[in-house]
């Protein structure tokens, strides 16, 4: 099963969208406060990366057996959360993307838990000049659990 997939997505609104293809969920709803501060909003069916930049980003979604072993140390951001996929289809889109042209993957239908990362954030000088920033998840067949900041990235004040 293990599997990764490469996209270059328009983070627009600063985010990206990983979701089941049949998710319902809406996204406007589920970037609450404590999902801004974990840049991830989760909605069972769809979870939303948040990016530092509103530009077309680097995302890998990695698909493997079991938990990885990543080091903390070399990512920027880290947070643990979770993702239903009960068709078994994965689609991975701008927030503001034309739904039909997603690109798509498949997966066995069931829970995942997913991990989500940004790398190379130092690099950004703003947020239309190219940098080296890539986001990242892993999913990875295991029981739902609430979302969990693991490292968080602030920026110069």
């Amino acid at each position: 099963m293990p599997s990764a997939h490469h996209f270059v997505v328009f983070a627009d609104y600063f985010q990206f969208v990983v979701q089941d293809e049949n998710s319902g969920v809406d996204f406007a709803s589920i970037w609450t406060p404590q999902a801004l501060d974990m840049a991830l909003a989760t909605g069972g069916t769809a979870i939303c990366p948040g990016t530092l930049r509103n530009v077309e980003v680097q995302v890998v979604v990695h698909v493997v057996d079991s938990e990885p072993d990543v080091s903390l140390t070399e990512v920027d951001h880290a947070v643990e959360a979770s993702l239903e996929l009960p068709s078994g289809t994965v689609v991975v889109m701008s927030c503001t993307a034309y739904f039909p042209d997603a690109p798509r993957f498949k997966v066995p239908a069931g829970a995942y838990r997913a991990l989500s990362f940004m790398k190379g954030v130092a690099g950004i000088q703003s947020e239309w000049e190219p940098a080296d920033d890539r986001y990242i998840v892993y999913l990875w067949p295991g029981e739902p659990r609430e979302a969990k900041l693991l490292k968080h990235w602030k920026g110069a004040a």
